[in-house]
């Protein structure tokens, strides 16, 4: 392996296509990688849009690319935004290899795109970590959902599959990454589920701040309101569940300002009173919101891959309930949660249902921890991304030089 001279620690560059960092899926995700990688002896250096908290990560140093129109906020999803920052990373992440040889290039999303084009003009591998199909997520775009842009965005999809190293993607996504380049090496993520312990108290004051009268029972939905994540559904089955369970109030969190404004219009009349649309909050405060829940909702309609928050609900032990999903299963069975049909009617029985089988649903809650503290510690985690570039890069004719985790 063609190390730089003088350096005995590997280096690894992550380039990004987010803000770094915000509380959301990917950000959030990275951050593990960014940790692990520190932790198993690894330099990083973290390349991401303008825009985002500072965060001080040991070994790690963050890098940004220019911002020629002083964008500030950049939404989830396709936007002008979005290609205009793209094009700026682009030029960054170019600048970057001429200057360093990294041992590894860590490619997220369509970063990858960018690194398949530019890393072998280096003789740069790269790992494409993929989070979601993105000719699947463009589908929602007009201009791109036709038969011809589809064909062409799937041809270049398999063209980064042949070109990177290796493949690492979301929990459900590998079947279709093997579908589209079955000879392209591929692993599914393992990300950690944590949550920090939330004292009693602090749940006690934050029912008292949302003035949440002791009898209701809370049915919590956190994440993006996308149109993807399924908040319309969750509304219609809602109405259709308080019928027989009117002690029942539904908490969303993580609205922006012009969504909570939309939705707070959009709420039926009935659920007025009964529905509490919240702004997004920092991650370390999440835990006290699934602490003060009675179940967890998980309402997405259709998905190839597993959201992120999935592993934070698994290990609260609070009940889950969630559609039927192909990418859920090795996560979820009737065992660990309220699995459901994706649709309204099949959603408000399974909230029905929990709400009659209080100790079914602890039962399940606590079957899903268990299996949470089996499958996704984060020592797990560490050991999967060494056991990943070990395999990708580590490992030469002087042996791997990744250390264990302490």
């Amino acid at each position: 392996m063609d190390v730089q001279a003088g350096r005995d620690r590997p280096r690894v560059l992550i380039v990004t296509p987010q803000p770094f960092y915000e509380d959301r899926g990917t950000p959030i995700a990275v951050q593990y990688v960014a940790r692990a990688l520190a932790e198993i002896g690894v330099d990083v250096d973290l390349l991401a849009f303008p825009i985002g908290r500072e965060v001080k990560i040991k070994n790690v140093t963050l890098k940004r690319c220019a911002n020629l129109l002083h964008i500030r906020r950049v939404p989830i999803g396709f936007s002008w935004k979005k290609l205009v920052l793209d094009a700026s990373l682009w030029t960054s992440f170019s600048k970057l290899l001429a200057l360093r040889r990294y041992d590894m290039v860590h490619a997220v999303e369509e970063a990858a795109y960018i690194a398949a084009a530019i890393c072998p003009r280096f003789g740069q591998p790269f790992i494409y970590d993929m989070a979601s199909a993105i000719p699947v997520e463009l589908q929602r775009q007009p201009l791109l959902k036709s038969r011809r842009a589809q064909r062409f965005l799937r041809s270049m999809e398999r063209w980064v599959f042949h070109r990177a190293t290796r493949v690492v993607c979301s929990p459900g996504l590998g079947r279709y990454v093997h579908n589209q380049a079955p000879d392209a090496p591929v692993t599914e993520w393992r990300f950690p589920a944590q949550l920090p312990h939330v004292p009693r108290q602090e749940t006690e004051s934050l029912r008292e701040r949302l003035q949440i009268a002791p009898d209701r029972r809370i049915v919590l939905y956190s994440g993006s309101f996308a149109g993807y994540q399924g908040i319309d559904l969750l509304f219609e089955a809602f109405v259709q569940a308080r019928r027989s369970n009117p002690e029942l109030l539904l908490i969303c969190v993580g609205a922006t300002e012009p969504e909570m404004a939309a939705w707070s219009k959009r709420t039926p009349k009935e659920l007025v009173g009964h529905v509490r649309i919240l702004p997004r909050q920092p991650r370390e405060r999440i835990a006290a919101y699934i602490e003060l829940a009675d179940f967890l909702a998980l309402p997405r309609g259709r998905t190839d891959n597993v959201p992120l928050k999935l592993f934070d609900y698994m290990a609260s032990g609070k009940p889950i309930i969630a559609m039927r999903q192909a990418a859920y299963a090795p996560l979820l069975d009737q065992t660990r949660a309220f699995i459901c049909d994706p649709t309204p009617e099949a959603l408000a029985q399974a909230i029905g249902r929990a709400c009659r089988s209080p100790e079914e649903a602890h039962l399940m809650g606590q079957a899903s921890l268990r299996y949470a503290h089996r499958q996704f510690g984060w020592g797990r985690f560490v050991d999967f991304v060494r056991d990943t570039y070990s395999k990708s890069i580590f490992t030469d004719r002087e042996g791997s030089r990744l250390s264990r985790a302490s």
